[in-house]
């Protein structure tokens, strides 16, 4: 996040920048994902389809019903103001599921953190000026809805978005010389992401999706702080395990 994007009020004027050179760290976990999809459609469409469909050879369905718990693990990379600051991190998600012919709906908790790039980072704008920067805290819950495509008797093309909210926690210090003033955030943000994805039945239980989702929040309400018109953004490649009931 760039620090020139809050207020200060009574606590100062400095606006300090941040000099960065930002790494596309994302592209390199969308290109994983590309190949794992490709090699998965491939094994899969070598498989039977009484062995990889719900119900056995006949008359199997293909996500098409039933409930599922759904486990899953996300590189999260943070885009816009917040690349220059922080790294990409981890995101764990839990998640329930109701499959509905062509569509899925489902509510989804998470959890992920952004670690500062630098512990301390010098200013430009302001001479002997550092910041220091927290963990960037993200929780979040959200609905999903998706529209599925059968692509083979083992495999779905989805598209779709979720909606929900994002808490967010971080704090930054600006030190220069003997002073210091500290903003610790806490947000409720509205959240809305776009995503596309494909899941493969592996048994007459288990599936296993790849997606890539790009992630929209901004700040509900006023903050002391924080500018209005806030918007942030990433992008992430998620891999879930589906287990259905």
């Amino acid at each position: 996040m760039n620090p020139k994007q809050f207020n200060y009020g009574n606590n100062g004027n400095a606006t300090p920048g941040v000099r960065y050179s930002p790494v596309p760290y994302y592209l390199k976990a969308l290109f994983i994902i590309i190949c794992t999809c490709i090699c998965s459609i491939s094994i899969a469409q070598r498989r039977s389809h009484a062995a990889l469909t719900y119900g056995g050879g006949g008359g199997g369905s293909n996500f098409d019903s039933g409930y599922g718990v759904m486990l899953g693990m996300a590189y999260d990379a943070p885009l816009g103001n917040l690349k220059g600051v922080y790294k990409p991190a981890v995101d764990f998600n839990l998640g329930v599921a109701r499959f509905m012919d062509k569509f899925t709906v489902s509510f989804t908790l998470g959890y992920h953190a952004y670690k500062p790039k630098n512990d301390t980072t010098n200013t430009d704008e302001v001479e002997n000026t550092n910041v220091v920067y927290s963990n960037y805290k993200v929780y979040s819950a959200y609905a999903g809805i998706i529209y599925n495509l059968n692509l083979s008797e083992s495999a779905r093309l989805y598209g779709g978005a979720n909606l929900g909210l994002y808490y967010t926690h971080y704090a930054y210090t600006f030190v220069a010389n003997n002073d210091s003033f500290i903003a610790d955030l806490q947000q409720q943000n509205f959240y809305m992401a776009p995503r596309l994805g494909i899941i493969f039945a592996l048994t007459n239980t288990i599936g296993l999706s790849f997606e890539s989702k790009y992630n929209f929040f901004s700040p509900i309400g006023k903050s002391e702080t924080e500018s209005s018109g806030t918007f942030y953004t990433s992008v992430a490649g998620q891999a879930a395990l589906t287990y259905k009931f």
